[in-house]
Protein backbone atom coordinates (compact mmCIF):
# COMPACT_ATOMS: atom_id res chain seq x y z
CA UNK A 1 0.00 0.00 0.00
CA UNK A 2 1.14 3.53 -0.68
CA UNK A 3 1.76 6.25 1.87
CA UNK A 4 0.90 8.88 -0.76
CA UNK A 5 -2.17 11.07 -0.15
CA UNK A 6 -3.56 13.86 -2.31
CA UNK A 7 -5.22 17.10 -1.20
CA UNK A 8 -8.15 18.54 -3.19
CA UNK A 9 -9.43 22.09 -2.63
CA UNK A 10 -13.16 22.67 -3.14
CA UNK A 11 -13.21 26.39 -2.38
CA UNK A 12 -13.38 27.20 -6.10
CA UNK A 13 -16.94 25.81 -6.36
CA UNK A 14 -18.34 27.91 -3.58
CA UNK A 15 -18.04 25.39 -0.77
CA UNK A 16 -16.39 26.21 2.54
CA UNK A 17 -12.66 25.59 2.09
CA UNK A 18 -11.62 22.15 3.30
CA UNK A 19 -9.40 19.26 2.24
CA UNK A 20 -9.97 15.62 1.42
CA UNK A 21 -7.20 13.03 1.75
CA UNK A 22 -7.30 10.55 -1.10
CA UNK A 23 -7.64 6.98 0.20
CA UNK A 24 -8.52 8.23 3.69
CA UNK A 25 -11.73 8.97 5.53
CA UNK A 26 -12.60 11.53 8.20
CA UNK A 27 -13.74 10.08 11.53
CA UNK A 28 -14.43 11.54 14.96
CA UNK A 29 -10.91 10.46 15.91
CA UNK A 30 -9.30 12.00 12.82
CA UNK A 31 -8.23 11.00 9.31
CA UNK A 32 -7.58 7.26 8.87
CA UNK A 33 -7.25 4.92 5.85
CA UNK A 34 -10.57 4.02 4.24
CA UNK A 35 -10.23 0.31 5.00
CA UNK A 36 -9.59 0.86 8.72
CA UNK A 37 -12.35 0.70 11.33
CA UNK A 38 -13.30 2.70 14.45
CA UNK A 39 -15.34 0.29 16.59
CA UNK A 40 -16.33 0.84 20.20
CA UNK A 41 -14.18 -0.92 22.79
CA UNK A 42 -17.08 -3.07 24.00
CA UNK A 43 -17.68 -4.24 20.41
CA UNK A 44 -14.20 -5.75 20.29
CA UNK A 45 -13.27 -6.60 23.88
CA UNK A 46 -14.84 -8.21 26.92
CA UNK A 47 -14.18 -6.46 30.23
CA UNK A 48 -12.63 -8.84 32.78
CA UNK A 49 -12.72 -8.53 36.57
CA UNK A 50 -10.15 -6.56 38.57
CA UNK A 51 -9.50 -5.98 42.27
CA UNK A 52 -8.62 -3.07 44.56
CA UNK A 53 -5.78 -4.61 46.59
CA UNK A 54 -3.27 -2.15 48.01
CA UNK A 55 0.53 -2.43 47.93
CA UNK A 56 0.47 -3.67 51.54
CA UNK A 57 -1.44 -6.73 50.39
CA UNK A 58 1.19 -7.67 47.82
CA UNK A 59 4.71 -9.07 48.03
CA UNK A 60 7.73 -10.06 45.95
CA UNK A 61 9.05 -12.76 48.29
CA UNK A 62 6.69 -15.71 47.87
CA UNK A 63 7.69 -18.16 45.14
CA UNK A 64 4.15 -19.36 44.52
CA UNK A 65 0.87 -17.52 44.42
CA UNK A 66 -1.35 -15.29 42.31
CA UNK A 67 0.27 -12.46 40.40
CA UNK A 68 -1.36 -9.05 40.64
CA UNK A 69 -0.90 -6.20 38.15
CA UNK A 70 -1.05 -2.87 39.99
CA UNK A 71 -1.70 0.35 38.06
CA UNK A 72 1.37 1.97 39.62
CA UNK A 73 3.60 -0.65 37.98
CA UNK A 74 2.02 0.02 34.59
CA UNK A 75 3.01 3.68 34.98
CA UNK A 76 6.44 3.28 36.56
CA UNK A 77 7.82 -0.27 36.48
CA UNK A 78 7.07 -1.93 33.17
CA UNK A 79 9.05 -0.02 30.56
CA UNK A 80 8.03 -2.14 27.59
CA UNK A 81 4.57 -2.39 26.04
CA UNK A 82 4.58 -6.20 26.22
CA UNK A 83 4.74 -7.64 29.75
CA UNK A 84 6.66 -10.87 29.15
CA UNK A 85 6.50 -13.08 32.24
CA UNK A 86 9.60 -14.96 31.10
CA UNK A 87 11.67 -11.76 31.32
CA UNK A 88 9.90 -9.59 33.91
CA UNK A 89 10.49 -10.46 37.58
CA UNK A 90 8.83 -7.40 39.12
CA UNK A 91 5.22 -8.59 39.12
CA UNK A 92 4.09 -8.83 42.77
CA UNK A 93 2.04 -11.68 44.22
CA UNK A 94 -0.97 -11.43 46.49
CA UNK A 95 -0.30 -12.22 50.15
CA UNK A 96 -1.43 -15.74 50.98
CA UNK A 97 -3.84 -14.59 53.70
CA UNK A 98 -5.83 -12.49 51.21
CA UNK A 99 -8.96 -14.23 49.95
CA UNK A 100 -9.58 -13.97 46.21
CA UNK A 101 -13.08 -13.96 44.78
CA UNK A 102 -14.17 -17.21 43.16
CA UNK A 103 -15.39 -15.17 40.19
CA UNK A 104 -12.00 -13.62 39.49
CA UNK A 105 -10.90 -13.72 35.87
CA UNK A 106 -7.40 -15.08 35.39
CA UNK A 107 -5.54 -13.41 32.55
CA UNK A 108 -3.88 -15.09 29.61
CA UNK A 109 -1.60 -14.26 26.69
CA UNK A 110 -2.83 -11.34 24.61
CA UNK A 111 -4.99 -9.82 27.34
CA UNK A 112 -4.70 -6.09 27.91
CA UNK A 113 -4.44 -4.35 31.28
CA UNK A 114 -5.16 -0.62 31.18
CA UNK A 115 -4.56 1.87 34.01
CA UNK A 116 -7.74 3.81 34.72
CA UNK A 117 -6.04 6.52 36.84
CA UNK A 118 -3.04 8.79 36.38
CA UNK A 119 -1.49 11.88 37.94
CA UNK A 120 -1.19 13.49 34.50
CA UNK A 121 -2.97 13.39 31.16
CA UNK A 122 -0.09 11.60 29.44
CA UNK A 123 -0.60 8.54 31.65
CA UNK A 124 -4.33 8.28 31.00
CA UNK A 125 -5.12 4.91 29.44
CA UNK A 126 -1.56 3.59 29.67
CA UNK A 127 -1.61 -0.13 28.92
CA UNK A 128 0.38 -3.35 28.76
CA UNK A 129 -0.25 -6.59 26.88
CA UNK A 130 0.54 -9.95 28.49
CA UNK A 131 2.84 -12.58 27.03
CA UNK A 132 4.09 -15.99 28.25
CA UNK A 133 1.60 -16.20 31.09
CA UNK A 134 1.59 -20.00 30.62
CA UNK A 135 0.42 -21.74 33.82
CA UNK A 136 0.73 -18.65 36.00
CA UNK A 137 -2.35 -17.24 37.69
CA UNK A 138 -2.53 -13.52 37.00
CA UNK A 139 -5.27 -11.02 37.83
CA UNK A 140 -5.84 -7.35 37.15
CA UNK A 141 -5.33 -5.11 40.19
CA UNK A 142 -6.05 -1.69 41.64
CA UNK A 143 -7.18 1.06 39.25
CA UNK A 144 -7.05 -1.13 36.16
CA UNK A 145 -9.33 -2.48 33.47
CA UNK A 146 -8.62 -5.84 31.86
CA UNK A 147 -9.70 -6.56 28.28
CA UNK A 148 -9.89 -9.74 26.21
CA UNK A 149 -10.53 -9.80 22.46
CA UNK A 150 -13.88 -11.50 21.82
CA UNK A 151 -13.97 -10.96 18.06
CA UNK A 152 -10.53 -12.00 16.76
CA UNK A 153 -10.30 -8.56 15.14
CA UNK A 154 -7.00 -7.72 16.82
CA UNK A 155 -3.55 -9.27 16.51
CA UNK A 156 -1.42 -10.38 19.44
CA UNK A 157 1.41 -7.94 19.98
CA UNK A 158 -0.62 -5.13 18.41
CA UNK A 159 -3.37 -4.74 21.01
CA UNK A 160 -1.32 -2.66 23.42
CA UNK A 161 -0.61 -0.15 20.65
CA UNK A 162 -4.33 0.57 20.27
CA UNK A 163 -3.98 2.78 23.35
CA UNK A 164 -0.72 4.33 22.11
CA UNK A 165 -2.27 5.60 18.91
CA UNK A 166 -1.97 9.44 19.05
CA UNK A 167 -5.56 9.80 17.82
CA UNK A 168 -6.83 7.51 20.58
CA UNK A 169 -4.65 9.07 23.30
CA UNK A 170 -5.91 12.53 22.40
CA UNK A 171 -9.53 11.36 22.61
CA UNK A 172 -8.89 9.57 25.92
CA UNK A 173 -7.96 12.87 27.52
CA UNK A 174 -11.44 14.19 26.76
CA UNK A 175 -13.12 11.50 28.88
CA UNK A 176 -10.64 11.65 31.78
CA UNK A 177 -12.02 13.39 34.86
CA UNK A 178 -10.50 14.66 38.11
CA UNK A 179 -8.26 17.40 39.45
CA UNK A 180 -5.08 16.01 41.04
CA UNK A 181 -5.67 12.49 39.68
CA UNK A 182 -7.32 11.84 36.33
CA UNK A 183 -9.56 8.80 35.95
CA UNK A 184 -11.60 6.99 33.31
CA UNK A 185 -14.93 5.36 34.13
CA UNK A 186 -15.96 1.97 32.80
CA UNK A 187 -19.12 3.48 31.32
CA UNK A 188 -17.16 6.02 29.29
CA UNK A 189 -14.58 3.46 28.23
CA UNK A 190 -17.10 0.88 27.03
CA UNK A 191 -18.46 3.21 24.36
CA UNK A 192 -15.09 4.76 23.57
CA UNK A 193 -14.01 4.32 19.94
CA UNK A 194 -10.60 3.01 18.88
CA UNK A 195 -8.71 2.81 15.59
CA UNK A 196 -8.20 -0.65 14.05
CA UNK A 197 -6.12 -1.23 10.92
CA UNK A 198 -6.81 -4.34 8.87
CA UNK A 199 -5.69 -7.53 10.61
CA UNK A 200 -2.74 -8.16 8.22
CA UNK A 201 -1.55 -4.59 8.82
CA UNK A 202 -1.86 -5.06 12.59
CA UNK A 203 0.33 -8.16 12.38
CA UNK A 204 2.95 -6.39 10.26
CA UNK A 205 2.97 -3.29 12.49
CA UNK A 206 3.33 -5.51 15.58
CA UNK A 207 6.33 -7.27 13.96
CA UNK A 208 8.02 -3.97 13.07
CA UNK A 209 7.55 -2.46 16.53
CA UNK A 210 8.64 -5.71 18.18
CA UNK A 211 11.91 -5.52 16.23
CA UNK A 212 12.47 -2.01 17.57
CA UNK A 213 11.72 -3.24 21.09
CA UNK A 214 14.38 -5.95 20.71
CA UNK A 215 17.00 -3.38 19.70
CA UNK A 216 16.00 -1.13 22.61
CA UNK A 217 16.13 -4.10 25.02
CA UNK A 218 19.68 -4.93 23.94
CA UNK A 219 20.73 -1.34 24.53
CA UNK A 220 19.13 -1.39 27.97
CA UNK A 221 20.97 -4.62 28.82
CA UNK A 222 24.27 -3.10 27.69
CA UNK A 223 23.67 -0.09 29.95
CA UNK A 224 22.88 -2.35 32.91
CA UNK A 225 26.08 -4.32 32.28
CA UNK A 226 28.14 -1.10 32.18
CA UNK A 227 26.46 0.14 35.35
CA UNK A 228 27.23 -3.12 37.14
CA UNK A 229 30.84 -2.91 35.97
CA UNK A 230 31.10 0.61 37.39
CA UNK A 231 29.64 -0.55 40.72
CA UNK A 232 32.29 -3.26 40.94
CA UNK A 233 34.97 -0.73 40.05
CA UNK A 234 33.70 1.60 42.77
CA UNK A 235 33.90 -1.19 45.31
CA UNK A 236 37.56 -1.67 44.54
CA UNK A 237 38.69 1.92 43.98
CA UNK A 238 36.74 3.69 46.72
CA UNK A 239 37.85 1.30 49.45
CA UNK A 240 41.51 1.21 48.50
CA UNK A 241 41.38 -2.48 47.63
CA UNK A 242 42.72 -1.57 44.21
CA UNK A 243 45.39 1.16 43.99
CA UNK A 244 46.88 2.89 40.98
CA UNK A 245 50.63 2.73 40.48
CA UNK A 246 52.50 5.48 42.26
CA UNK A 247 50.13 5.84 45.21
CA UNK A 248 50.99 4.46 48.62
CA UNK A 249 50.16 5.08 52.25
CA UNK A 250 47.11 4.46 54.42
CA UNK A 251 43.81 6.18 53.71
CA UNK A 252 42.41 8.44 56.42
CA UNK A 253 38.91 7.91 57.81
CA UNK A 254 37.14 11.22 58.43
CA UNK A 255 33.62 12.33 59.27
CA UNK A 256 31.53 13.85 56.48
CA UNK A 257 31.21 16.97 58.65
CA UNK A 258 34.94 17.67 58.28
CA UNK A 259 34.94 17.52 54.47
CA UNK A 260 31.64 19.21 53.59
CA UNK A 261 29.27 22.02 54.48
CA UNK A 262 25.67 20.91 55.14
CA UNK A 263 22.50 22.85 54.22
CA UNK A 264 18.90 21.70 54.67
CA UNK A 265 16.26 22.35 52.03
CA UNK A 266 13.01 24.20 52.69
CA UNK A 267 9.37 23.37 51.99
CA UNK A 268 7.54 25.00 49.12
CA UNK A 269 5.01 22.39 47.93
CA UNK A 270 2.33 25.09 47.78
CA UNK A 271 4.40 27.18 45.37
CA UNK A 272 4.71 24.71 42.49
CA UNK A 273 4.19 26.50 39.17
CA UNK A 274 4.44 25.20 35.62
CA UNK A 275 6.05 28.48 34.62
CA UNK A 276 8.21 28.77 37.74
CA UNK A 277 11.66 30.24 37.40
CA UNK A 278 13.41 27.65 39.60
CA UNK A 279 13.69 23.86 39.25
CA UNK A 280 12.61 22.02 42.40
CA UNK A 281 15.16 19.43 43.53
CA UNK A 282 13.30 16.69 45.43
CA UNK A 283 13.64 12.95 45.99
CA UNK A 284 11.86 12.17 42.72
CA UNK A 285 14.28 14.42 40.85
CA UNK A 286 17.25 12.58 42.32
CA UNK A 287 15.86 9.05 42.09
CA UNK A 288 15.40 9.52 38.35
CA UNK A 289 18.75 11.28 37.83
CA UNK A 290 17.24 14.67 37.15
CA UNK A 291 14.72 13.59 34.50
CA UNK A 292 11.59 14.55 36.48
CA UNK A 293 11.16 18.28 36.97
CA UNK A 294 8.79 20.59 38.79
CA UNK A 295 9.15 24.34 38.96
CA UNK A 296 8.52 27.04 41.52
CA UNK A 297 8.82 30.80 41.81
CA UNK A 298 10.30 30.46 45.30
CA UNK A 299 14.04 29.90 45.50
CA UNK A 300 14.88 28.05 48.71
CA UNK A 301 18.45 26.99 49.54
CA UNK A 302 20.01 27.95 46.16
CA UNK A 303 22.29 25.37 44.55
CA UNK A 304 25.39 25.85 42.40
CA UNK A 305 27.56 23.71 40.15
CA UNK A 306 29.35 20.89 42.02
CA UNK A 307 26.93 20.93 44.96
CA UNK A 308 25.99 17.42 46.10
CA UNK A 309 22.35 16.85 47.07
CA UNK A 310 21.22 13.89 49.18
CA UNK A 311 17.73 12.45 49.79
CA UNK A 312 16.89 12.72 53.50
CA UNK A 313 13.40 11.18 53.41
CA UNK A 314 11.79 8.40 51.35
CA UNK A 315 8.92 5.94 51.53
CA UNK A 316 9.50 2.63 53.38
CA UNK A 317 11.78 0.37 51.33
CA UNK A 318 12.19 3.19 48.83
CA UNK A 319 15.27 3.32 46.63
CA UNK A 320 16.02 7.03 46.94
CA UNK A 321 17.01 7.31 50.63
CA UNK A 322 20.63 8.57 50.91
CA UNK A 323 20.96 8.68 47.12
CA UNK A 324 23.00 11.62 45.88
CA UNK A 325 22.97 13.75 42.77
CA UNK A 326 25.64 16.21 41.70
CA UNK A 327 24.64 19.58 40.27
CA UNK A 328 26.43 19.81 36.94
CA UNK A 329 25.33 23.25 35.74
CA UNK A 330 24.68 26.62 37.32
CA UNK A 331 20.95 26.41 36.71
CA UNK A 332 18.40 28.03 39.00
CA UNK A 333 17.53 25.34 41.54
CA UNK A 334 15.36 25.34 44.65
CA UNK A 335 16.02 22.68 47.31
CA UNK A 336 13.09 20.79 48.84
CA UNK A 337 12.99 20.20 52.60
CA UNK A 338 13.44 16.44 52.23
CA UNK A 339 16.82 17.04 50.62
CA UNK A 340 20.12 18.37 51.93
CA UNK A 341 23.02 19.89 50.01
CA UNK A 342 26.69 19.23 50.71
CA UNK A 343 29.51 21.47 49.49
CA UNK A 344 32.83 19.63 49.38
CA UNK A 345 35.86 21.07 51.16
CA UNK A 346 39.35 19.56 51.36
CA UNK A 347 38.19 16.84 48.93
CA UNK A 348 37.68 16.29 45.22
CA UNK A 349 33.94 16.75 44.68
CA UNK A 350 33.58 13.89 42.18
CA UNK A 351 35.43 11.52 44.51
CA UNK A 352 33.22 12.56 47.44
CA UNK A 353 30.05 12.22 45.38
CA UNK A 354 31.01 8.69 44.33
CA UNK A 355 31.80 7.78 47.95
CA UNK A 356 28.40 9.03 49.09
CA UNK A 357 26.39 7.69 46.18
CA UNK A 358 27.36 4.07 46.71
CA UNK A 359 25.26 3.85 49.87
CA UNK A 360 23.89 0.50 48.72
CA UNK A 361 27.35 -0.94 49.34
CA UNK A 362 28.84 1.33 51.96
CA UNK A 363 26.84 3.87 53.91
CA UNK A 364 24.79 2.59 56.82
CA UNK A 365 22.47 4.95 58.65
CA UNK A 366 21.03 3.38 61.83
CA UNK A 367 18.81 0.47 60.73
CA UNK A 368 19.53 0.88 57.03
CA UNK A 369 16.92 -0.45 54.63
CA UNK A 370 13.91 -0.05 56.94
CA UNK A 371 14.74 3.57 57.72
CA UNK A 372 12.74 6.27 55.96
CA UNK A 373 14.33 9.46 57.34
CA UNK A 374 17.88 10.67 57.95
CA UNK A 375 18.91 13.22 60.55
CA UNK A 376 21.52 15.91 60.01
CA UNK A 377 23.66 14.52 62.82
CA UNK A 378 23.87 11.00 61.41
CA UNK A 379 24.62 12.28 57.91
CA UNK A 380 27.47 14.44 59.19
CA UNK A 381 28.81 11.57 61.29
CA UNK A 382 29.04 9.33 58.25
CA UNK A 383 32.62 7.96 57.90
CA UNK A 384 34.47 8.77 54.68
CA UNK A 385 37.70 7.14 53.50
CA UNK A 386 40.05 9.81 52.15
CA UNK A 387 43.33 9.25 50.27
CA UNK A 388 45.58 12.13 49.28
CA UNK A 389 44.04 14.61 46.82
CA UNK A 390 45.95 13.40 43.72
CA UNK A 391 44.75 9.84 44.26
CA UNK A 392 41.21 11.16 44.76
CA UNK A 393 41.46 12.96 41.43
CA UNK A 394 42.83 9.89 39.65
CA UNK A 395 39.99 7.72 40.96
CA UNK A 396 37.46 10.42 40.12
CA UNK A 397 38.72 10.65 36.52
CA UNK A 398 38.39 6.87 35.99
CA UNK A 399 34.87 6.78 37.42
CA UNK A 400 33.90 9.88 35.44
CA UNK A 401 35.06 8.15 32.25
CA UNK A 402 32.81 5.22 33.12
CA UNK A 403 29.92 7.63 33.73
CA UNK A 404 30.56 9.31 30.38
CA UNK A 405 30.42 5.97 28.57
CA UNK A 406 27.15 5.11 30.32
CA UNK A 407 25.81 8.57 29.50
CA UNK A 408 26.55 8.10 25.80
CA UNK A 409 24.78 4.74 25.82
CA UNK A 410 21.80 6.31 27.57
CA UNK A 411 21.73 9.08 24.98
CA UNK A 412 21.71 6.46 22.22
CA UNK A 413 18.88 4.68 24.02
CA UNK A 414 16.86 7.91 24.18
CA UNK A 415 17.41 8.36 20.43
CA UNK A 416 16.23 4.80 19.73
CA UNK A 417 13.13 5.31 21.85
CA UNK A 418 12.40 8.59 20.10
CA UNK A 419 12.80 6.99 16.67
CA UNK A 420 10.48 4.15 17.62
CA UNK A 421 7.93 6.59 19.04
CA UNK A 422 7.93 8.63 15.82
CA UNK A 423 7.59 5.54 13.63
CA UNK A 424 4.88 4.11 15.89
CA UNK A 425 2.79 7.27 15.64
CA UNK A 426 3.00 7.29 11.84
CA UNK A 427 2.16 3.59 11.55
CA UNK A 428 -0.74 3.68 14.00
CA UNK A 429 -2.42 6.66 12.35
CA UNK A 430 -1.98 5.31 8.83
CA UNK A 431 0.25 8.20 7.82
CA UNK A 432 2.67 5.47 6.71
CA UNK A 433 1.18 2.24 5.35
CA UNK A 434 3.04 -1.05 5.58
CA UNK A 435 3.50 -3.40 2.63
CA UNK A 436 1.37 -6.54 2.98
Amino acid sequence: MSAISATISLSSIGEKSFTIKEGYKKTKLGWIPEDWETPRIDEVFDFLSSNSLSRNQLNYEEEEGIYNIHYGDIHATYKRPILDFENESRVPKINKEIAISQTSDFLKDGDLVVADASEDYEGVGEAIELKNVNERKVISGLHTFAFRDKTNKTAEGFRVYIFRNPLVKKALKTIATGSKVYGISKGNLQKFKIVLPTLPEQQKIATILSTWDSVIAKQEQLIIAKQEFKKGLMQLLLTGKKRFEGFEGEWEEVKLSSVSTFTNGKAHEQDISLDGEFVVVNSKFISTDGKVRKNTNTQASPLKKDDIVMVMSDVPNGKALAKCYIIEENERYSLNQRICSLKAKKMDVIFLWNQLNRNKYYLKFNDGISQTNLKKKEVLNCPILRPEIKEQQKIASVLSAADKEIGLLQSELATLRGQKRGLMQRLLTGEVRVEI
